[in-house]
């Protein structure tokens, strides 16, 4: 696809951008098990996640809604129902904020996408009895973040994602910083890579590039079978 400035997004793009990141999530999913030892080292992060985000692409196709707020809406409905281990459950907390977010609109710009953004953090905060830092929750609060910052800068909406998908890597490389059981296994927050795969999956939707080679794996994993 173009890389030319691209200023709103309609539902047909949103569900393609998802359907890209579900893909994208597919071919790391190993990566991204082969990381998992929070909060149990049992090797599905990966795999709860693109379960989750199987189920969220399939309502939002069987929904024949054209409006970014109903795609959106369908996205996190078929996410929650769908949802599949704590992962997955954190997962589809993002998808319902940023479908907050995005009630009733028909396109979204990045300053829309800023503010989804930040509702979906803020959904997946609340949606955790207790919250822990150096996981999925701080990698999405780091993106919500840099949407805020960038939108008041840009209103394209593929640089606005790509510089969520560049502090989504900032963050997962800081998470052994701030959750002790990562650093003592010399590991990145599994949840938290899944989630920057996600958001670089969108990005690659518009970028044209690859979906389904995996890159060299750069960050150490545990021998999970």
């Amino acid at each position: 696809m173009s890389t030319d400035l691209v200023r709103t997004v309609d539902g047909a793009t949103l569900q393609n951008m998802v359907e890209a990141a579900l893909t994208w999530l597919q071919t790391n999913r190993q990566t991204v098990n082969k990381l998992n030892v929070f909060p149990i080292p049992d090797g599905d992060t990966g795999t709860n996640m693109v379960l989750t985000m199987q189920a969220a692409c399939d309502k939002a196709s069987a929904s024949n809604e054209t409006s970014v707020g109903m795609v959106a809406g369908a996205i996190a409905d078929g996410a929650w129902l769908g949802s599949r281990g704590n992962s997955g459950v954190i997962l589809s907390q993002i998808l319902r904020g940023l479908a907050g977010g995005l009630d009733g609109m028909d396109c979204f710009g990045t300053s829309d996408f800023a503010a989804a953004m930040r509702q979906a953090s803020d959904s997946a905060y609340l949606g955790v009895g207790e919250p822990v830092e150096g996981t999925i929750l701080t990698v999405i609060k780091d993106a919500a973040d840099s949407a805020g910052m960038i939108s008041s800068q840009s209103e394209d909406i593929v640089e606005c994602i790509k510089n969520v998908v560049e502090a989504c890597e900032r963050s997962v490389e800081r998470t052994p910083t701030l959750l002790p059981i990562l650093e003592q296994t010399g590991v990145v927050d599994a949840g938290g890579l899944g989630l920057k795969f996600v958001f670089e999956g969108m990005l690659r939707y518009f970028t044209g590039d690859p979906l389904d080679v995996a890159p060299e794996n750069k960050f150490k994993d545990l021998d999970i079978e």
